[in-house]
């Protein structure tokens, strides 16, 4: 082998320094950037864990069936009546106070009270209840704004109410008729001297094809009878749902 002379040897080794800082540097700055890559790997790897994590306790906290508390709230409002029918409403189950018609009252209940209504039911000369189609009827107390007002409109289903006089001298009988069946309420006197006969029937539902008709007294609401339309009950007073009929003739 060849000896180096001091010269030469210098030369090499000025060679390898500069290859060294080329080179080394490099490989240097390349493992830095795997390094660095694998690290943000890693905190990614790690994000997406703890976020996983977080997605699993969120369904499992939404799945076990816990859920906010529904605030119990005090509620004022004024309650109206205008059916001709006193009114008696209830507050979970109790009478709590009675309208009669065009009467009002201020309340404050709890939202978590249960609030219904009831009208009266009427009877007839004999002391017969009158047949009446309005029910029961519960109102949430959260759902109220400010005003109750009671009225012949229900759920969007109108009510009717007719006053009926009779001019006649025979007594009849009252049916509504609703399209299949008949109805049959309340007794009409005769006209008797000084004054025509006088009955008010309950409510009823008005739909497009309910008759208010007389039938003979003793039928049972079967067999000839003297009718008032559709058109003729439309005429009702606006929120008492109030109709007048008279009877001119017998069945």
């Amino acid at each position: 082998m060849k000896r180096l002379t001091g010269v030469e040897a210098a030369a090499v080794g000025d060679a390898l320094i500069e290859r060294e800082m080329k080179f080394g540097n490099t490989g240097r700055r390349l493992a830095a950037a795997e390094a660095d890559v694998d690290g943000r790997r890693l905190s990614i790897n790690a994000s997406a864990r703890r976020v996983a994590a977080f997605a699993v306790a969120f369904f499992v906290a939404a799945c076990s069936g816990d859920s906010a508390t529904v605030p119990i709230l005090r509620v004022q409002f004024v309650a109206s009546n205008d059916l001709l029918a006193p009114v008696t409403l209830r507050v979970d189950g109790s009478p709590y106070v009675i309208l009669s018609r065009g009467r009002s009252v201020g309340l404050t209940l709890s939202s978590a009270k249960r609030l219904t209504w009831t009208s009266a039911k009427p009877a007839d000369g004999d002391g017969n209840p009158i047949p009446d189609m309005i029910d029961e009827q519960e109102v949430p107390v959260s759902g109220i704004n400010g005003v109750l007002e009671i009225s012949n409109v229900i759920d969007n289903q109108t009510y009717i109410t007719a006053r009926m006089f009779n001019h006649t001298d025979a007594r009849v009988r009252i049916g509504v008729f609703e399209g299949a069946t008949v109805s049959c309420g309340a007794a009409l006197p005769a006209a008797a001297q000084g004054g025509s006969g006088f009955v008010q029937i309950g409510y009823y539902r008005l739909q497009p094809n309910t008759e208010v008709r007389a039938y003979r007294d003793g039928s049972d609401c079967t067999g000839p009878y003297v009718a008032w339309t559709t058109a003729q009950l439309n005429d009702f007073e606006s929120k008492s749902g109030l109709v007048t009929l008279t009877l001119d003739f017998v069945p």
